[in-house]
């Protein structure tokens, strides 16, 4: 993996263009990183090594693909029980099983 520069992309942006296709480049501004990656599909998702760590934490009989819950793949979705109380809250809101909170109440739930 190669870390370059914002000046240096801007020098000679053709250079790391190509580059990023043999390797992995990192853009270091200040003191963040941006990563170049190169795809043929721009909606292409792409997972960290801490996703699929956190993904393989969540018991194999509750794990389930995020992605078809929500765009950005958010590991809340990727564990069943979630979805089910989602569903679950869901449904009594259809049916108004559900109290609104007037803001002191809401502000005395969360010690505010």
């Amino acid at each position: 993996m190669r870390v370059i520069t914002t000046t240096e992309i801007v020098r000679q942006p053709k250079t790391y263009f190509e580059l990023a296709e043999r390797e992995r480049i990192a853009i270091k501004r200040g003191e963040k990183y941006i990563n170049m990656v190169v795809s043929d599909k721009p909606d292409c998702q792409l997972i960290t090594e801490y996703w699929v760590k956190d993904f393989f934490s969540i018991p194999e009989e509750y794990r389930c693909n995020p992605f078809n819950y929500s765009p950005s793949g958010d590991l809340y979705f990727a564990d069943k029980r979630n979805i089910e109380r989602l569903k679950k809250s869901i449904d009594q809101a259809k049916v108004g099983k559900i109290k609104i909170m007037s803001e002191s109440e809401q502000k005395e739930l969360l010690g505010l």
